[in-house]
């Protein structure tokens, strides 16, 4: 699929503010607008409340002292929202909701609201796709498509927050953040600017899989910022396995910049006004040695988590933990190990989960002494919805649709080498004529040639046979089109929806390899039996 095209996007978005700021020079008045805006409006059809409008049209512009010019240009130039929901799913238990967003020109991503007791998470995405292709991460497999616009990332948290109130962002959706540095850093400036939308720096994330350079600009440009690094192996020979594009970079540089980043978030703290209103000393912008010395008494917010998921027999084993635990053993201060058991997913190799003893016994090695790293076990939510780690993706439409096709077009052509078989073994039976007449019309020869009687069993075995493979192949045909039950714990899907929900489509393949399979079978068991009923006659 070609890449996309951002310069060719026709709508523009009230919340990218590299657009509106053509026309609202004023950051004051921005800032009013925006937060107008987020607290306002609401984009949850379930909700009984309405929005004041359903369009930019009805602010109190006059206000906030808006200029004639802005407000025209406002209203006919740019949109509340240049994506929409098209899908919510919920999972079973309540905890988790996924939607699935389509952009202005088509294309589609997943984000996922995680509800905790005390705060709502949402995990959006920076890209359509990525180019990364770990190979336990349903996104890679759709390949990188195009960077999502600053406007388009906020929007995701904007209709996530109409649905559940969010105090935390990670950027651990769909598609690598550090490949689509500039929109991501827009999106991460604006959610948590105390007068738009007023987010905790502590509260938002951004993910990688190790983007060498922009972990460094990132650590200069917002070290306030948590950082995870997808990390996934204790070595570089075993992330190589998983991770294609650790070629690039090795462990120990990754590792170094994870070091920085440990040190530019220290002097980012410590150079923060005190709450009595004092300003600490001036530091030196020169970046001092970080003393790892591994003492836990030292531990401090460092913004600084280690991903790593677990795949049963993959990098799950008692010495992978060791030689993790002996890596961050000096920076256990500094770091959190975040063990995510892997969640099955669409994908080439054939991974499996960890049993939960060797969950249990991988985080027991790494918080033991001598390593005692700070280790957490993420709580599986929504893997029923495939909303879990590593299950975001979207198929292209198109692409179903030139598979359905493609089944469509061997069915076809299954029931026209089964039909001319069959005829064919009929022919070879009868000895056939020469003269080029039809089956059961040979000529009256000493053997008794073809009767009356004959000939009319003969035709109507042929067009029954026919009729029963065209029954069998529209069978498995509509298959395809099988719809899903998606009553059961709790996924919201209507019959007629362009969302390819994983929890359904699992179903629906099932149904037409079942399909699929009785046909094969009742076809060459009706091309066998029509080619001894022949042969007896």
């Amino acid at each position: 699929m070609p890449r996309r095209k951002v310069s060719e996007l026709e709508l523009k978005s009230v919340w990218d503010e590299s657009l509106l700021s053509s026309c609202v020079s004023i950051p004051r008045h921005r800032n009013k607008l925006w937060h107008h805006l987020i607290y306002s409006f609401s984009t949850d059809p379930s909700k009984k409340l309405t929005p004041k409008s359903s369009s930019l049209a009805d602010c109190p512009y006059a206000d906030w002292q808006f200029g004639r010019k802005s407000i025209e240009e406002i209203q006919k130039n740019f949109n509340l929202f240049t994506t929409t929901i098209v899908q919510r799913y919920d999972s079973a238990r309540g905890d988790t909701t996924k939607l699935l967003i389509r952009l202005q020109d088509g294309h589609e991503v997943e984000t996922v609201i995680m509800r905790h007791v005390t705060h709502n998470t949402v995990c959006i995405s920076s890209q359509i796709g990525c180019q990364m292709g770990c190979k336990f991460c349903a996104t890679g497999t759709m390949g990188i498509i195009g960077d999502l616009t600053a406007g388009e990332i906020i929007e995701q948290v904007v209709h996530a927050n109409n649905i559940a109130k969010i105090r935390n962002v990670v950027f651990m959706g769909m598609g690598e953040p550090l490949n689509n540095y500039e929109n991501m850093k827009l999106a991460v400036q604006f959610l948590t600017d105390s007068k738009r939308f007023s987010l905790s720096n502590r509260h938002v994330t951004v993910s990688t899989v190790g983007v060498l350079k922009n972990m460094y600009r990132l650590s200069d440009e917002m070290p306030y910022v948590n950082l995870a690094l997808s990390l996934h192996a204790p070595n570089q020979e075993v992330r190589l396995k998983i991770v294609p594009t650790a070629r690039a970079v090795s462990i120990e540089k990754l590792m170094e910049a994870v070091d920085y980043h440990i040190v530019k978030n220290s002097q980012y703290i410590e150079s923060v006004p005190t709450k009595n209103g004092g300003v600490p000393e001036e530091k030196s912008s020169q970046t001092q040695p970080l003393q790892l010395d591994g003492s836990w008494k030292v531990a401090k917010s460092t913004g600084i988590m280690i991903e790593y998921i677990l795949i049963g027999d993959v990098n799950d084993r008692d010495e992978h933990a060791h030689e993790l635990a002996q890596l961050l053993q000096s920076r256990r201060g500094y770091v959190m190990l975040n063990l995510i058991p892997y969640n099955p997913t669409e994908v080439a190799e054939d991974f499996r989960p960890p049993t939960q003893e060797q969950v249990d016994q991988f985080a027991k090695i790494c918080m033991s002494e001598p390593y005692l790293v700070h280790t957490r076990v993420r709580q599986e939510k929504g893997q029923d919805i495939a909303g879990a780690c590593g299950q975001l993706a979207v198929v292209n439409k198109k692409a179903e649709e030139k598979k359905l096709s493609d089944l469509e077009d061997s069915g076809a052509e299954l029931s026209a080498t089964a039909t001319t078989t069959t005829t064919s073994s009929s022919r070879h039976h009868h000895g056939g004529c020469s003269d080029g007449k039809e089956d059961g019309e040979c000529c009256n020869d000493a053997k008794g040639g073809c009767q009356s009687s004959k000939k009319k069993n003969s035709s109507h075995g042929t067009d029954g046979k026919s009729a029963f493979l065209e029954g069998v192949l529209d069978g498995y045909k509509d298959a395809a089109r099988l719809p899903v039950d998606s009553s059961k714990e709790g996924i919201n899907i209507s019959d007629n929806s362009p969302v390819k929900e994983c929890e359904a489509d699992q179903q629906r393949k099932k149904h037409r390899s079942t399909w699929l399979l009785y046909g094969n079978v009742a076809i060459a068991a009706a091309v066998g039996v029509y080619s001894i009923v022949a042969a007896r006659r």
